[in-house]
């Protein structure tokens, strides 16, 4: 045994005590804590990131269905307790714009999934119908109880009269007037300020426009009376009327930057 052997094995060698086991324990829990809220952000981030890239596609296809239809917006859907492939939904925006951007209609996932339930439009099943930020991972859904992560802006038909769309061509203020929405998890396929809204991301959610541009918006710039998602609707907003697109007291009354409506008494016109 050579002379570095012998010091080596004649050496002793020291553990860690119990109060510095613990101090090491302390400094990771602390690390750990510091971490986790940074990753947090950063997934959520890269969730908002893809539900923007989904929305710019349903952008996409809105834009190429006015122009194949006259400038026409699509139907909204027949909102809850109808299914996706029920009659009063064919022309529906999710079975018809669906053939623009190369993807199968809603009404066919659905059929499809009776036998394959990966077809089921869930976070479970990530595509351009979910948006990955949603908070019900596994909701319950079935051929006559759809789940619904975006919607159409109800505003782009005169209230009460759902089947006659308004055209492209009437909108006064296509960079603020909104066109498609973010959908609160529920079986509506259509939306408006007081209705139906949702704060995903940062307290806000992401819109399509009616240029076709994807912003986010605060709630308290785009909610309605009645709206109670983060608390009443905050004044001037507050009191606006969302059925109302009157310069008075409606929609393009001053000081409103985000439009439902697409023109000044829009919900009185009847195309």
């Amino acid at each position: 045994m050579n002379k570095l052997t012998r010091a080596w094995v004649g050496k002793k060698i020291r553990a860690f005590t119990l109060i510095e086991l613990l101090v090491v324990i302390a400094i990771i829990g602390i690390l750990a804590g510091m971490l986790l809220p940074a990753l947090a952000r950063a997934r959520e981030k890269a969730n908002a990131a893809r539900c923007v890239s989904n929305m710019h596609q349903w952008a996409l296809a809105i834009s190429m269905y006015n122009d194949d239809w006259s400038d026409y917006y699509p139907y909204d859907g027949g909102g809850a307790g109808s299914g996706p492939c029920d009659t009063i939904n064919t022309q529906a925006w999710f079975n018809v714009l669906t053939p623009y951007i190369g993807q199968n209609s809603l009404c066919y996932l659905y059929s499809a999934a009776q036998t394959d339930t990966s077809k089921y439009p869930t976070p479970q099943n990530p595509s351009i119908w979910v948006c990955p930020s949603a908070t019900n991972k596994n909701p319950s859904v079935q051929l006559h109880n759809p789940v619904f992560y975006y919607a159409l802006n109800t505003c782009l038909h005169m209230e009460g009269s759902t089947k006659v769309g308004f055209r492209r061509d009437r909108m006064v203020a296509p960079g603020n007037t909104i066109v498609f929405c973010e959908e609160p998890e529920d079986n509506f396929s259509e939306t408006n300020g007081k209705y139906d809204t949702t704060t995903r991301h940062s307290g806000g959610s992401n819109f399509v426009l009616g240029d076709g541009h994807v912003e986010w918006i605060p709630w308290s710039q785009f909610c309605r009376l009645g709206n109670q998602a983060n608390g009443n609707c905050p004044p001037p907003f507050g009191s606006i009327q969302w059925d109302a697109s009157a310069v008075q007291d409606g929609d393009w009354q001053a000081g409103i930057l985000w439009h439902w409506w697409p023109f000044i008494n829009a919900n009185t016109s009847p195309d």
